[in-house]
């Protein structure tokens, strides 16, 4: 019931959000900020249309480092899965008038492994892309992604610290 709560308030606010990139600055990066270690934690995950055996708890736990990433959670099957890829990220949106605060939006493609024959496959790896969008504060982002399923979808959150 919580994660649901969270994920619709967490959507709202990215669409309330949305107008003020407009009116927004865009941030300075970091002098080279592709080259960053990263750390990434999964938050909450709800399915738009659970059946009871749905696994919510995705114990997502990755690393990235120069926009390459390793993630490793818990599938909606409760099977451990893998994925690695690539981040196109857009330019940081800042606040204007607290540049430490802004928006971005994430693309990321790469191959996933762990859901069996459920999707499209060779040899049990499959290609994944996968849009975000998120708000962060210095090197800390929160993302939502919503993934499309014959049963209504998923939507997952993930925190991402860059150092």
């Amino acid at each position: 019931m919580f994660g649901k709560v969270f994920c619709r308030l967490l959507l709202s606010v990215l669409v309330l959000l949305m107008p003020l990139t407009g009116m927004a600055e865009e941030t300075e990066e970091k002098e080279n900020p592709a080259q960053q270690l990263g750390i990434i934690l999964g938050l909450l995950t709800c399915h738009v249309n659970p059946s009871d055996n749905t696994n919510d708890a995705t114990k997502m736990l990755g690393l990235s480092y120069s926009d390459w990433g390793v993630i490793t959670f818990s599938n909606s099957y409760h099977d451990r899965s893998f994925f690695g890829g690539k981040r196109f990220h857009t330019k940081k949106i800042g606040h204007p008038r607290n540049r430490n605060f802004f928006i971005q939006g994430n693309l990321y493609a790469g191959l996933l492994e762990g859901y069996g024959d459920r999707f499209p496959n060779i040899g049990g790896i499959t290609p994944a892309v996968m849009p975000t969008g998120g708000f962060g504060y210095k090197d800390a982002t929160i993302e939502v992604m919503y993934i499309p399923t014959p049963s209504g979808g998923v939507f997952s959150s993930f925190l991402t610290f860059r150092f």
